[in-house]
């Protein structure tokens, strides 16, 4: 991320290549009150599209998922401007000690639908944007062949990184490695067992109060990371949704779509709406960590109701911010490509 030490001559360039690509936004549709919001966005080191689905939980659509999957990383990652995904299946939630109390940690069985969510990370937002124009004869075929499992979405929104502290990705077995990051005495350094657990907690922030969120945000996390268990984080903020990989194409090729298994794609499929256009308004966040165990990131969070200075922490820097949430749902990886990692730090 942008250091706050960044000298002024490349201040001044960032405002006038954010102003010649707002200018150029605004030639190309977007309103110029579209193109200044996405201006004005800081720079993020990657950007990462997260698609959303709520499938069938059942022996068909895993069945479906070890088939189309591996296919549809592959054609992603042909793409100029990937650097790398990460697929996650729902295992549960956090209950907060009762407030969600039909919940549990772990829920495999009993959630039906259960969410699909897959990130692909980034150089620029506009890289993903072109893949899906690019490849979409190719990705309609794969994920059409899916959606005899779906039962809701795709949606995609997009994200860049406020902040983030994600090691990367070591086991045991890479003891080396880890001998290495001690040496040169890096400041996070972490191994992954098999029962590695991604949390993700949707946050809705009153509207002018983003910068206090992120700051409390992050205060939160930092003092979360000693916490037995604890991998990493990172801070996501929504800048928009991708319209066709959220299927949201112009009215001629939804009905196309509809009339073919995947075979046959719609000739010429426009998306509904450009990428900026869906940037949510009160603003969306949504906070990624990793733990050992669900069970570990459940201790872990407690800490924010149990612990006095965690506590305070999180109630002046977050929850006195929010218009809902937070909302903590617990993920297993299911593949991933974690090169991406090495472009945060």
């Amino acid at each position: 991320m942008s250091d706050n030490g960044i000298g002024v001559d490349r201040r001044h360039f960032i405002k006038l290549a954010a102003l010649a690509a707002g200018g150029a936004s605004f030639a190309g549709g977007l309103s110029f009150a579209q193109a200044r919001q996405t201006s004005e966005e800081p720079e993020s080191p990657i950007y990462l599209a997260l698609n959303m689905s709520k499938v069938a939980n059942n022996e068909e659509s895993f069945q479906l998922m070890k088939k189309v999957g591996p296919r549809v990383c592959i054609t992603t990652a042909t793409h100029p401007g990937f650097v790398g995904f990460q697929a996650n299946i729902q295992t549960g939630i956090l209950p907060m000690a009762g407030r969600y109390g039909g919940g549990k940690v772990h829920m495999e069985k009993e959630l039906n639908p259960i969410r699909n969510y897959q990130y692909t990370m980034w150089k620029r937002w506009q890289d993903h944007d072109d893949f899906h124009l690019k490849q979409f004869d190719r990705t309609f075929e794969l994920c059409g062949s899916c959606l005899s499992m779906v039962i809701e979405g795709p949606w995609e929104p997009v994200y860049r990184i406020v902040k983030a502290k994600m090691p990367p990705v070591r086991s045991m077995g890479q003891i080396t490695d880890l001998g290495i990051d001690m040496k040169e005495e890096k400041e996070f350094i972490r191994f992954v067992t098999p029962r590695r657990c991604v949390a993700m907690a949707e946050h809705t922030v009153k509207p002018g109060r983003e910068k206090a969120f992120e700051q409390g945000a992050v205060a939160t996390m930092e003092a979360l990371s000693d916490s037995t268990g604890f991998l990493g984080y990172m801070i996501l903020k929504q800048i928009g949704v991708c319209a066709l990989g959220s299927f949201m194409m112009d009215p001629k090729s939804i009905v196309q779509s509809l009339q073919t298994l995947g075979a046959n794609p719609p000739k010429d499929p426009k998306p509904l709406f450009k990428t900026p256009d869906a940037m949510p308004s009160p603003p969306e966040y949504l906070i990624h960590s990793e733990w050992d165990a669900a069970e570990m990131a459940q201790l872990g969070f407690a800490k924010v109701f149990v612990n006095h200075r965690i506590r305070k922490i999180h109630d002046d820097g977050v929850m006195a911010h929010l218009m809902r949430g937070p909302y903590i749902m617990f993920f297993q990886p299911m593949m991933e490509e974690p090169g991406w990692r090495s472009m945060l730090t």
